[in-house]
């Protein structure tokens, strides 16, 4: 179990040899043995590539326990003194890392010099397993099997416009007014993106907009609502600056909007595995850096700019 769980993560039945201390032939007859006492098969073998099987997966989340458990053993005393180091593979949203993430981790590094970071910048869901990340940071509010997840900071809303949109438009004042205006979102296979949902007391109200122009990055919408393309609808992390410098200024500020994806960015890691020095440290600075009052909420009135729900 310890073999095959080290090969999953290294795909690499050589280098899992190496790391074990032991024979590519002896790792190979490990993991054949595991599928013939469990009677399925757990990869799938090729010249060039391993894959997990559907039994495999099932199998892996059981054994990536056993092997976390053996890890834990040691790092419960050397995570005391021990450094994190190693390379950290980290998945994050395109426009929130790339704003957020990129400007902070050379801190985290100059902390840490004995750990790289491998940042991959995408607004899809990735598998931790699959594609061997160690940490991805999303807002999906949904927690995969096998993974623990810890929150780093809110996604807050509101509706923004440029005021050269509004010279033109007169600015709605009241959700239904919407429907009148040109309205630009975030949208992607998993999100659409074109119903916005605002609340005011005990009213709640849901509308579906129409505009011509969405994107899958919110720098994107950002960048056509400055231009003065129409109404927004933009997490605060995106477009902060924006409303401070007088940019994009908010519009219907009674109403409180909720976004189209999850309520919080948060790191997702597998499961037994937060005693790993290079993942605790990340999530923790992560954590310390941003908080229930990142950076770009503060000095915007917050206070009237729900999280998404």
């Amino acid at each position: 179990m310890l073999v095959f769980a080290k090969v999953v993560e290294l795909r690499s039945f050589s280098l899992t040899a190496r790391r074990l201390g032991i024979s590519r032939s002896a790792a190979s007859k490990h993991v054949t043995r595991l599928e013939q006492a469990l009677g399925a098969r757990l990869l799938n073998r090729t010249t060039r590539k391993l894959s997990l099987t559907e039994p495999g997966h099932a199998a892996y989340a059981h054994c990536a326990r056993i092997a976390a458990e053996v890890e834990a053993s040691e790092l419960s005393v050397q995570r005391f003194v021990s450094r994190p180091k190693g390379l950290l593979r980290v998945s994050a949203p395109s426009a929130f890392g790339r704003l957020h993430l990129v400007p902070i981790l050379p801190e985290y590094l100059t902390r840490h010099p004995d750990v790289a970071i491998d940042l991959v910048l995408s607004d899809r869901l990735v598998d931790l397993v699959e594609e061997r990340f160690d940490i991805a940071i999303q807002s999906s509010p949904l927690t995969p099997a096998n993974l623990i997840r810890r929150d780093i900071a809110p996604i807050r809303w509101a509706v923004c416009a440029a005021p050269r949109y509004l010279q033109k438009f007169a600015a709605p004042k009241d959700p239904d007014d919407l429907h009148g205006h040109n309205c630009i979102f975030y949208a992607s296979a998993a999100v659409r993106g074109d119903a916005w949902t605002l609340s005011r007391k005990a009213e709640t109200k849901r509308v579906t907009v129409n505009g011509n122009f969405r994107a899958n990055n919110s720098e994107a919408v950002r960048d056509a609502a400055v231009r003065g393309l129409g109404l927004a609808l933009l997490p605060t992390f995106a477009m902060w600056q924006d409303l401070k410098s007088g940019a994009l200024v908010r519009v219907l500020p009674d109403w409180i909007a909720h976004g189209t994806f999850g309520n919080s960015l948060t790191a997702y890691f597998i499961a037994d595995r937060q005693l790993t020095p290079k993942i605790r440290t990340l999530v923790d600075f992560l954590a310390e850096r941003f908080g229930k009052s990142p950076a770009w909420d503060r000095g915007i009135a917050v206070g009237s700019i729900s999280k998404a729900r």
